[in-house]
């Protein structure tokens, strides 16, 4: 009966998502790319890790992993420092070693 009863979850599990994949494609005109959801956002990669240890990791702006925030330090209430997540204004991206977020078409990985 258990086997059963998995049978059918995944059936119905497997309905419901190529609905969902159907209306996605016939909203966009069958084109996935032309729907904003399916963008890929830029990654910093290789940059260095946040650190907030001296009075130059402190003062530095860090790249986030999603190229459309970036990392500060922070004071916390315990008197140590923390690491804080903000986004650039819509249409930038943060580049480290420009310490700014920059207009998409001037942007480059670390």
């Amino acid at each position: 009966m258990n086997s059963l009863c998995a049978k059918l979850a995944l059936f119905l599990l497997v309905v419901l998502v190529v609905g969902k994949v159907r209306a996605i494609e016939s909203s966009s005109g069958g084109d996935r790319t032309a729907n904003p959801r399916w963008t890929v956002r830029p990654m910093n990669v290789n940059c260095p890790q946040p650190a907030c240890t001296t009075a130059k990791d402190l003062n530095t702006l860090w790249a986030s992993p999603d190229a459309t925030q970036f990392v500060r330090c922070r004071p916390a209430p315990t008197g140590y420092w923390m690491i804080e997540l903000n986004p650039c204004a819509p249409g930038t991206l943060f580049q480290f070693s420009k310490q700014a977020c920059v207009a998409t078409r001037n942007w480059s990985s670390c």
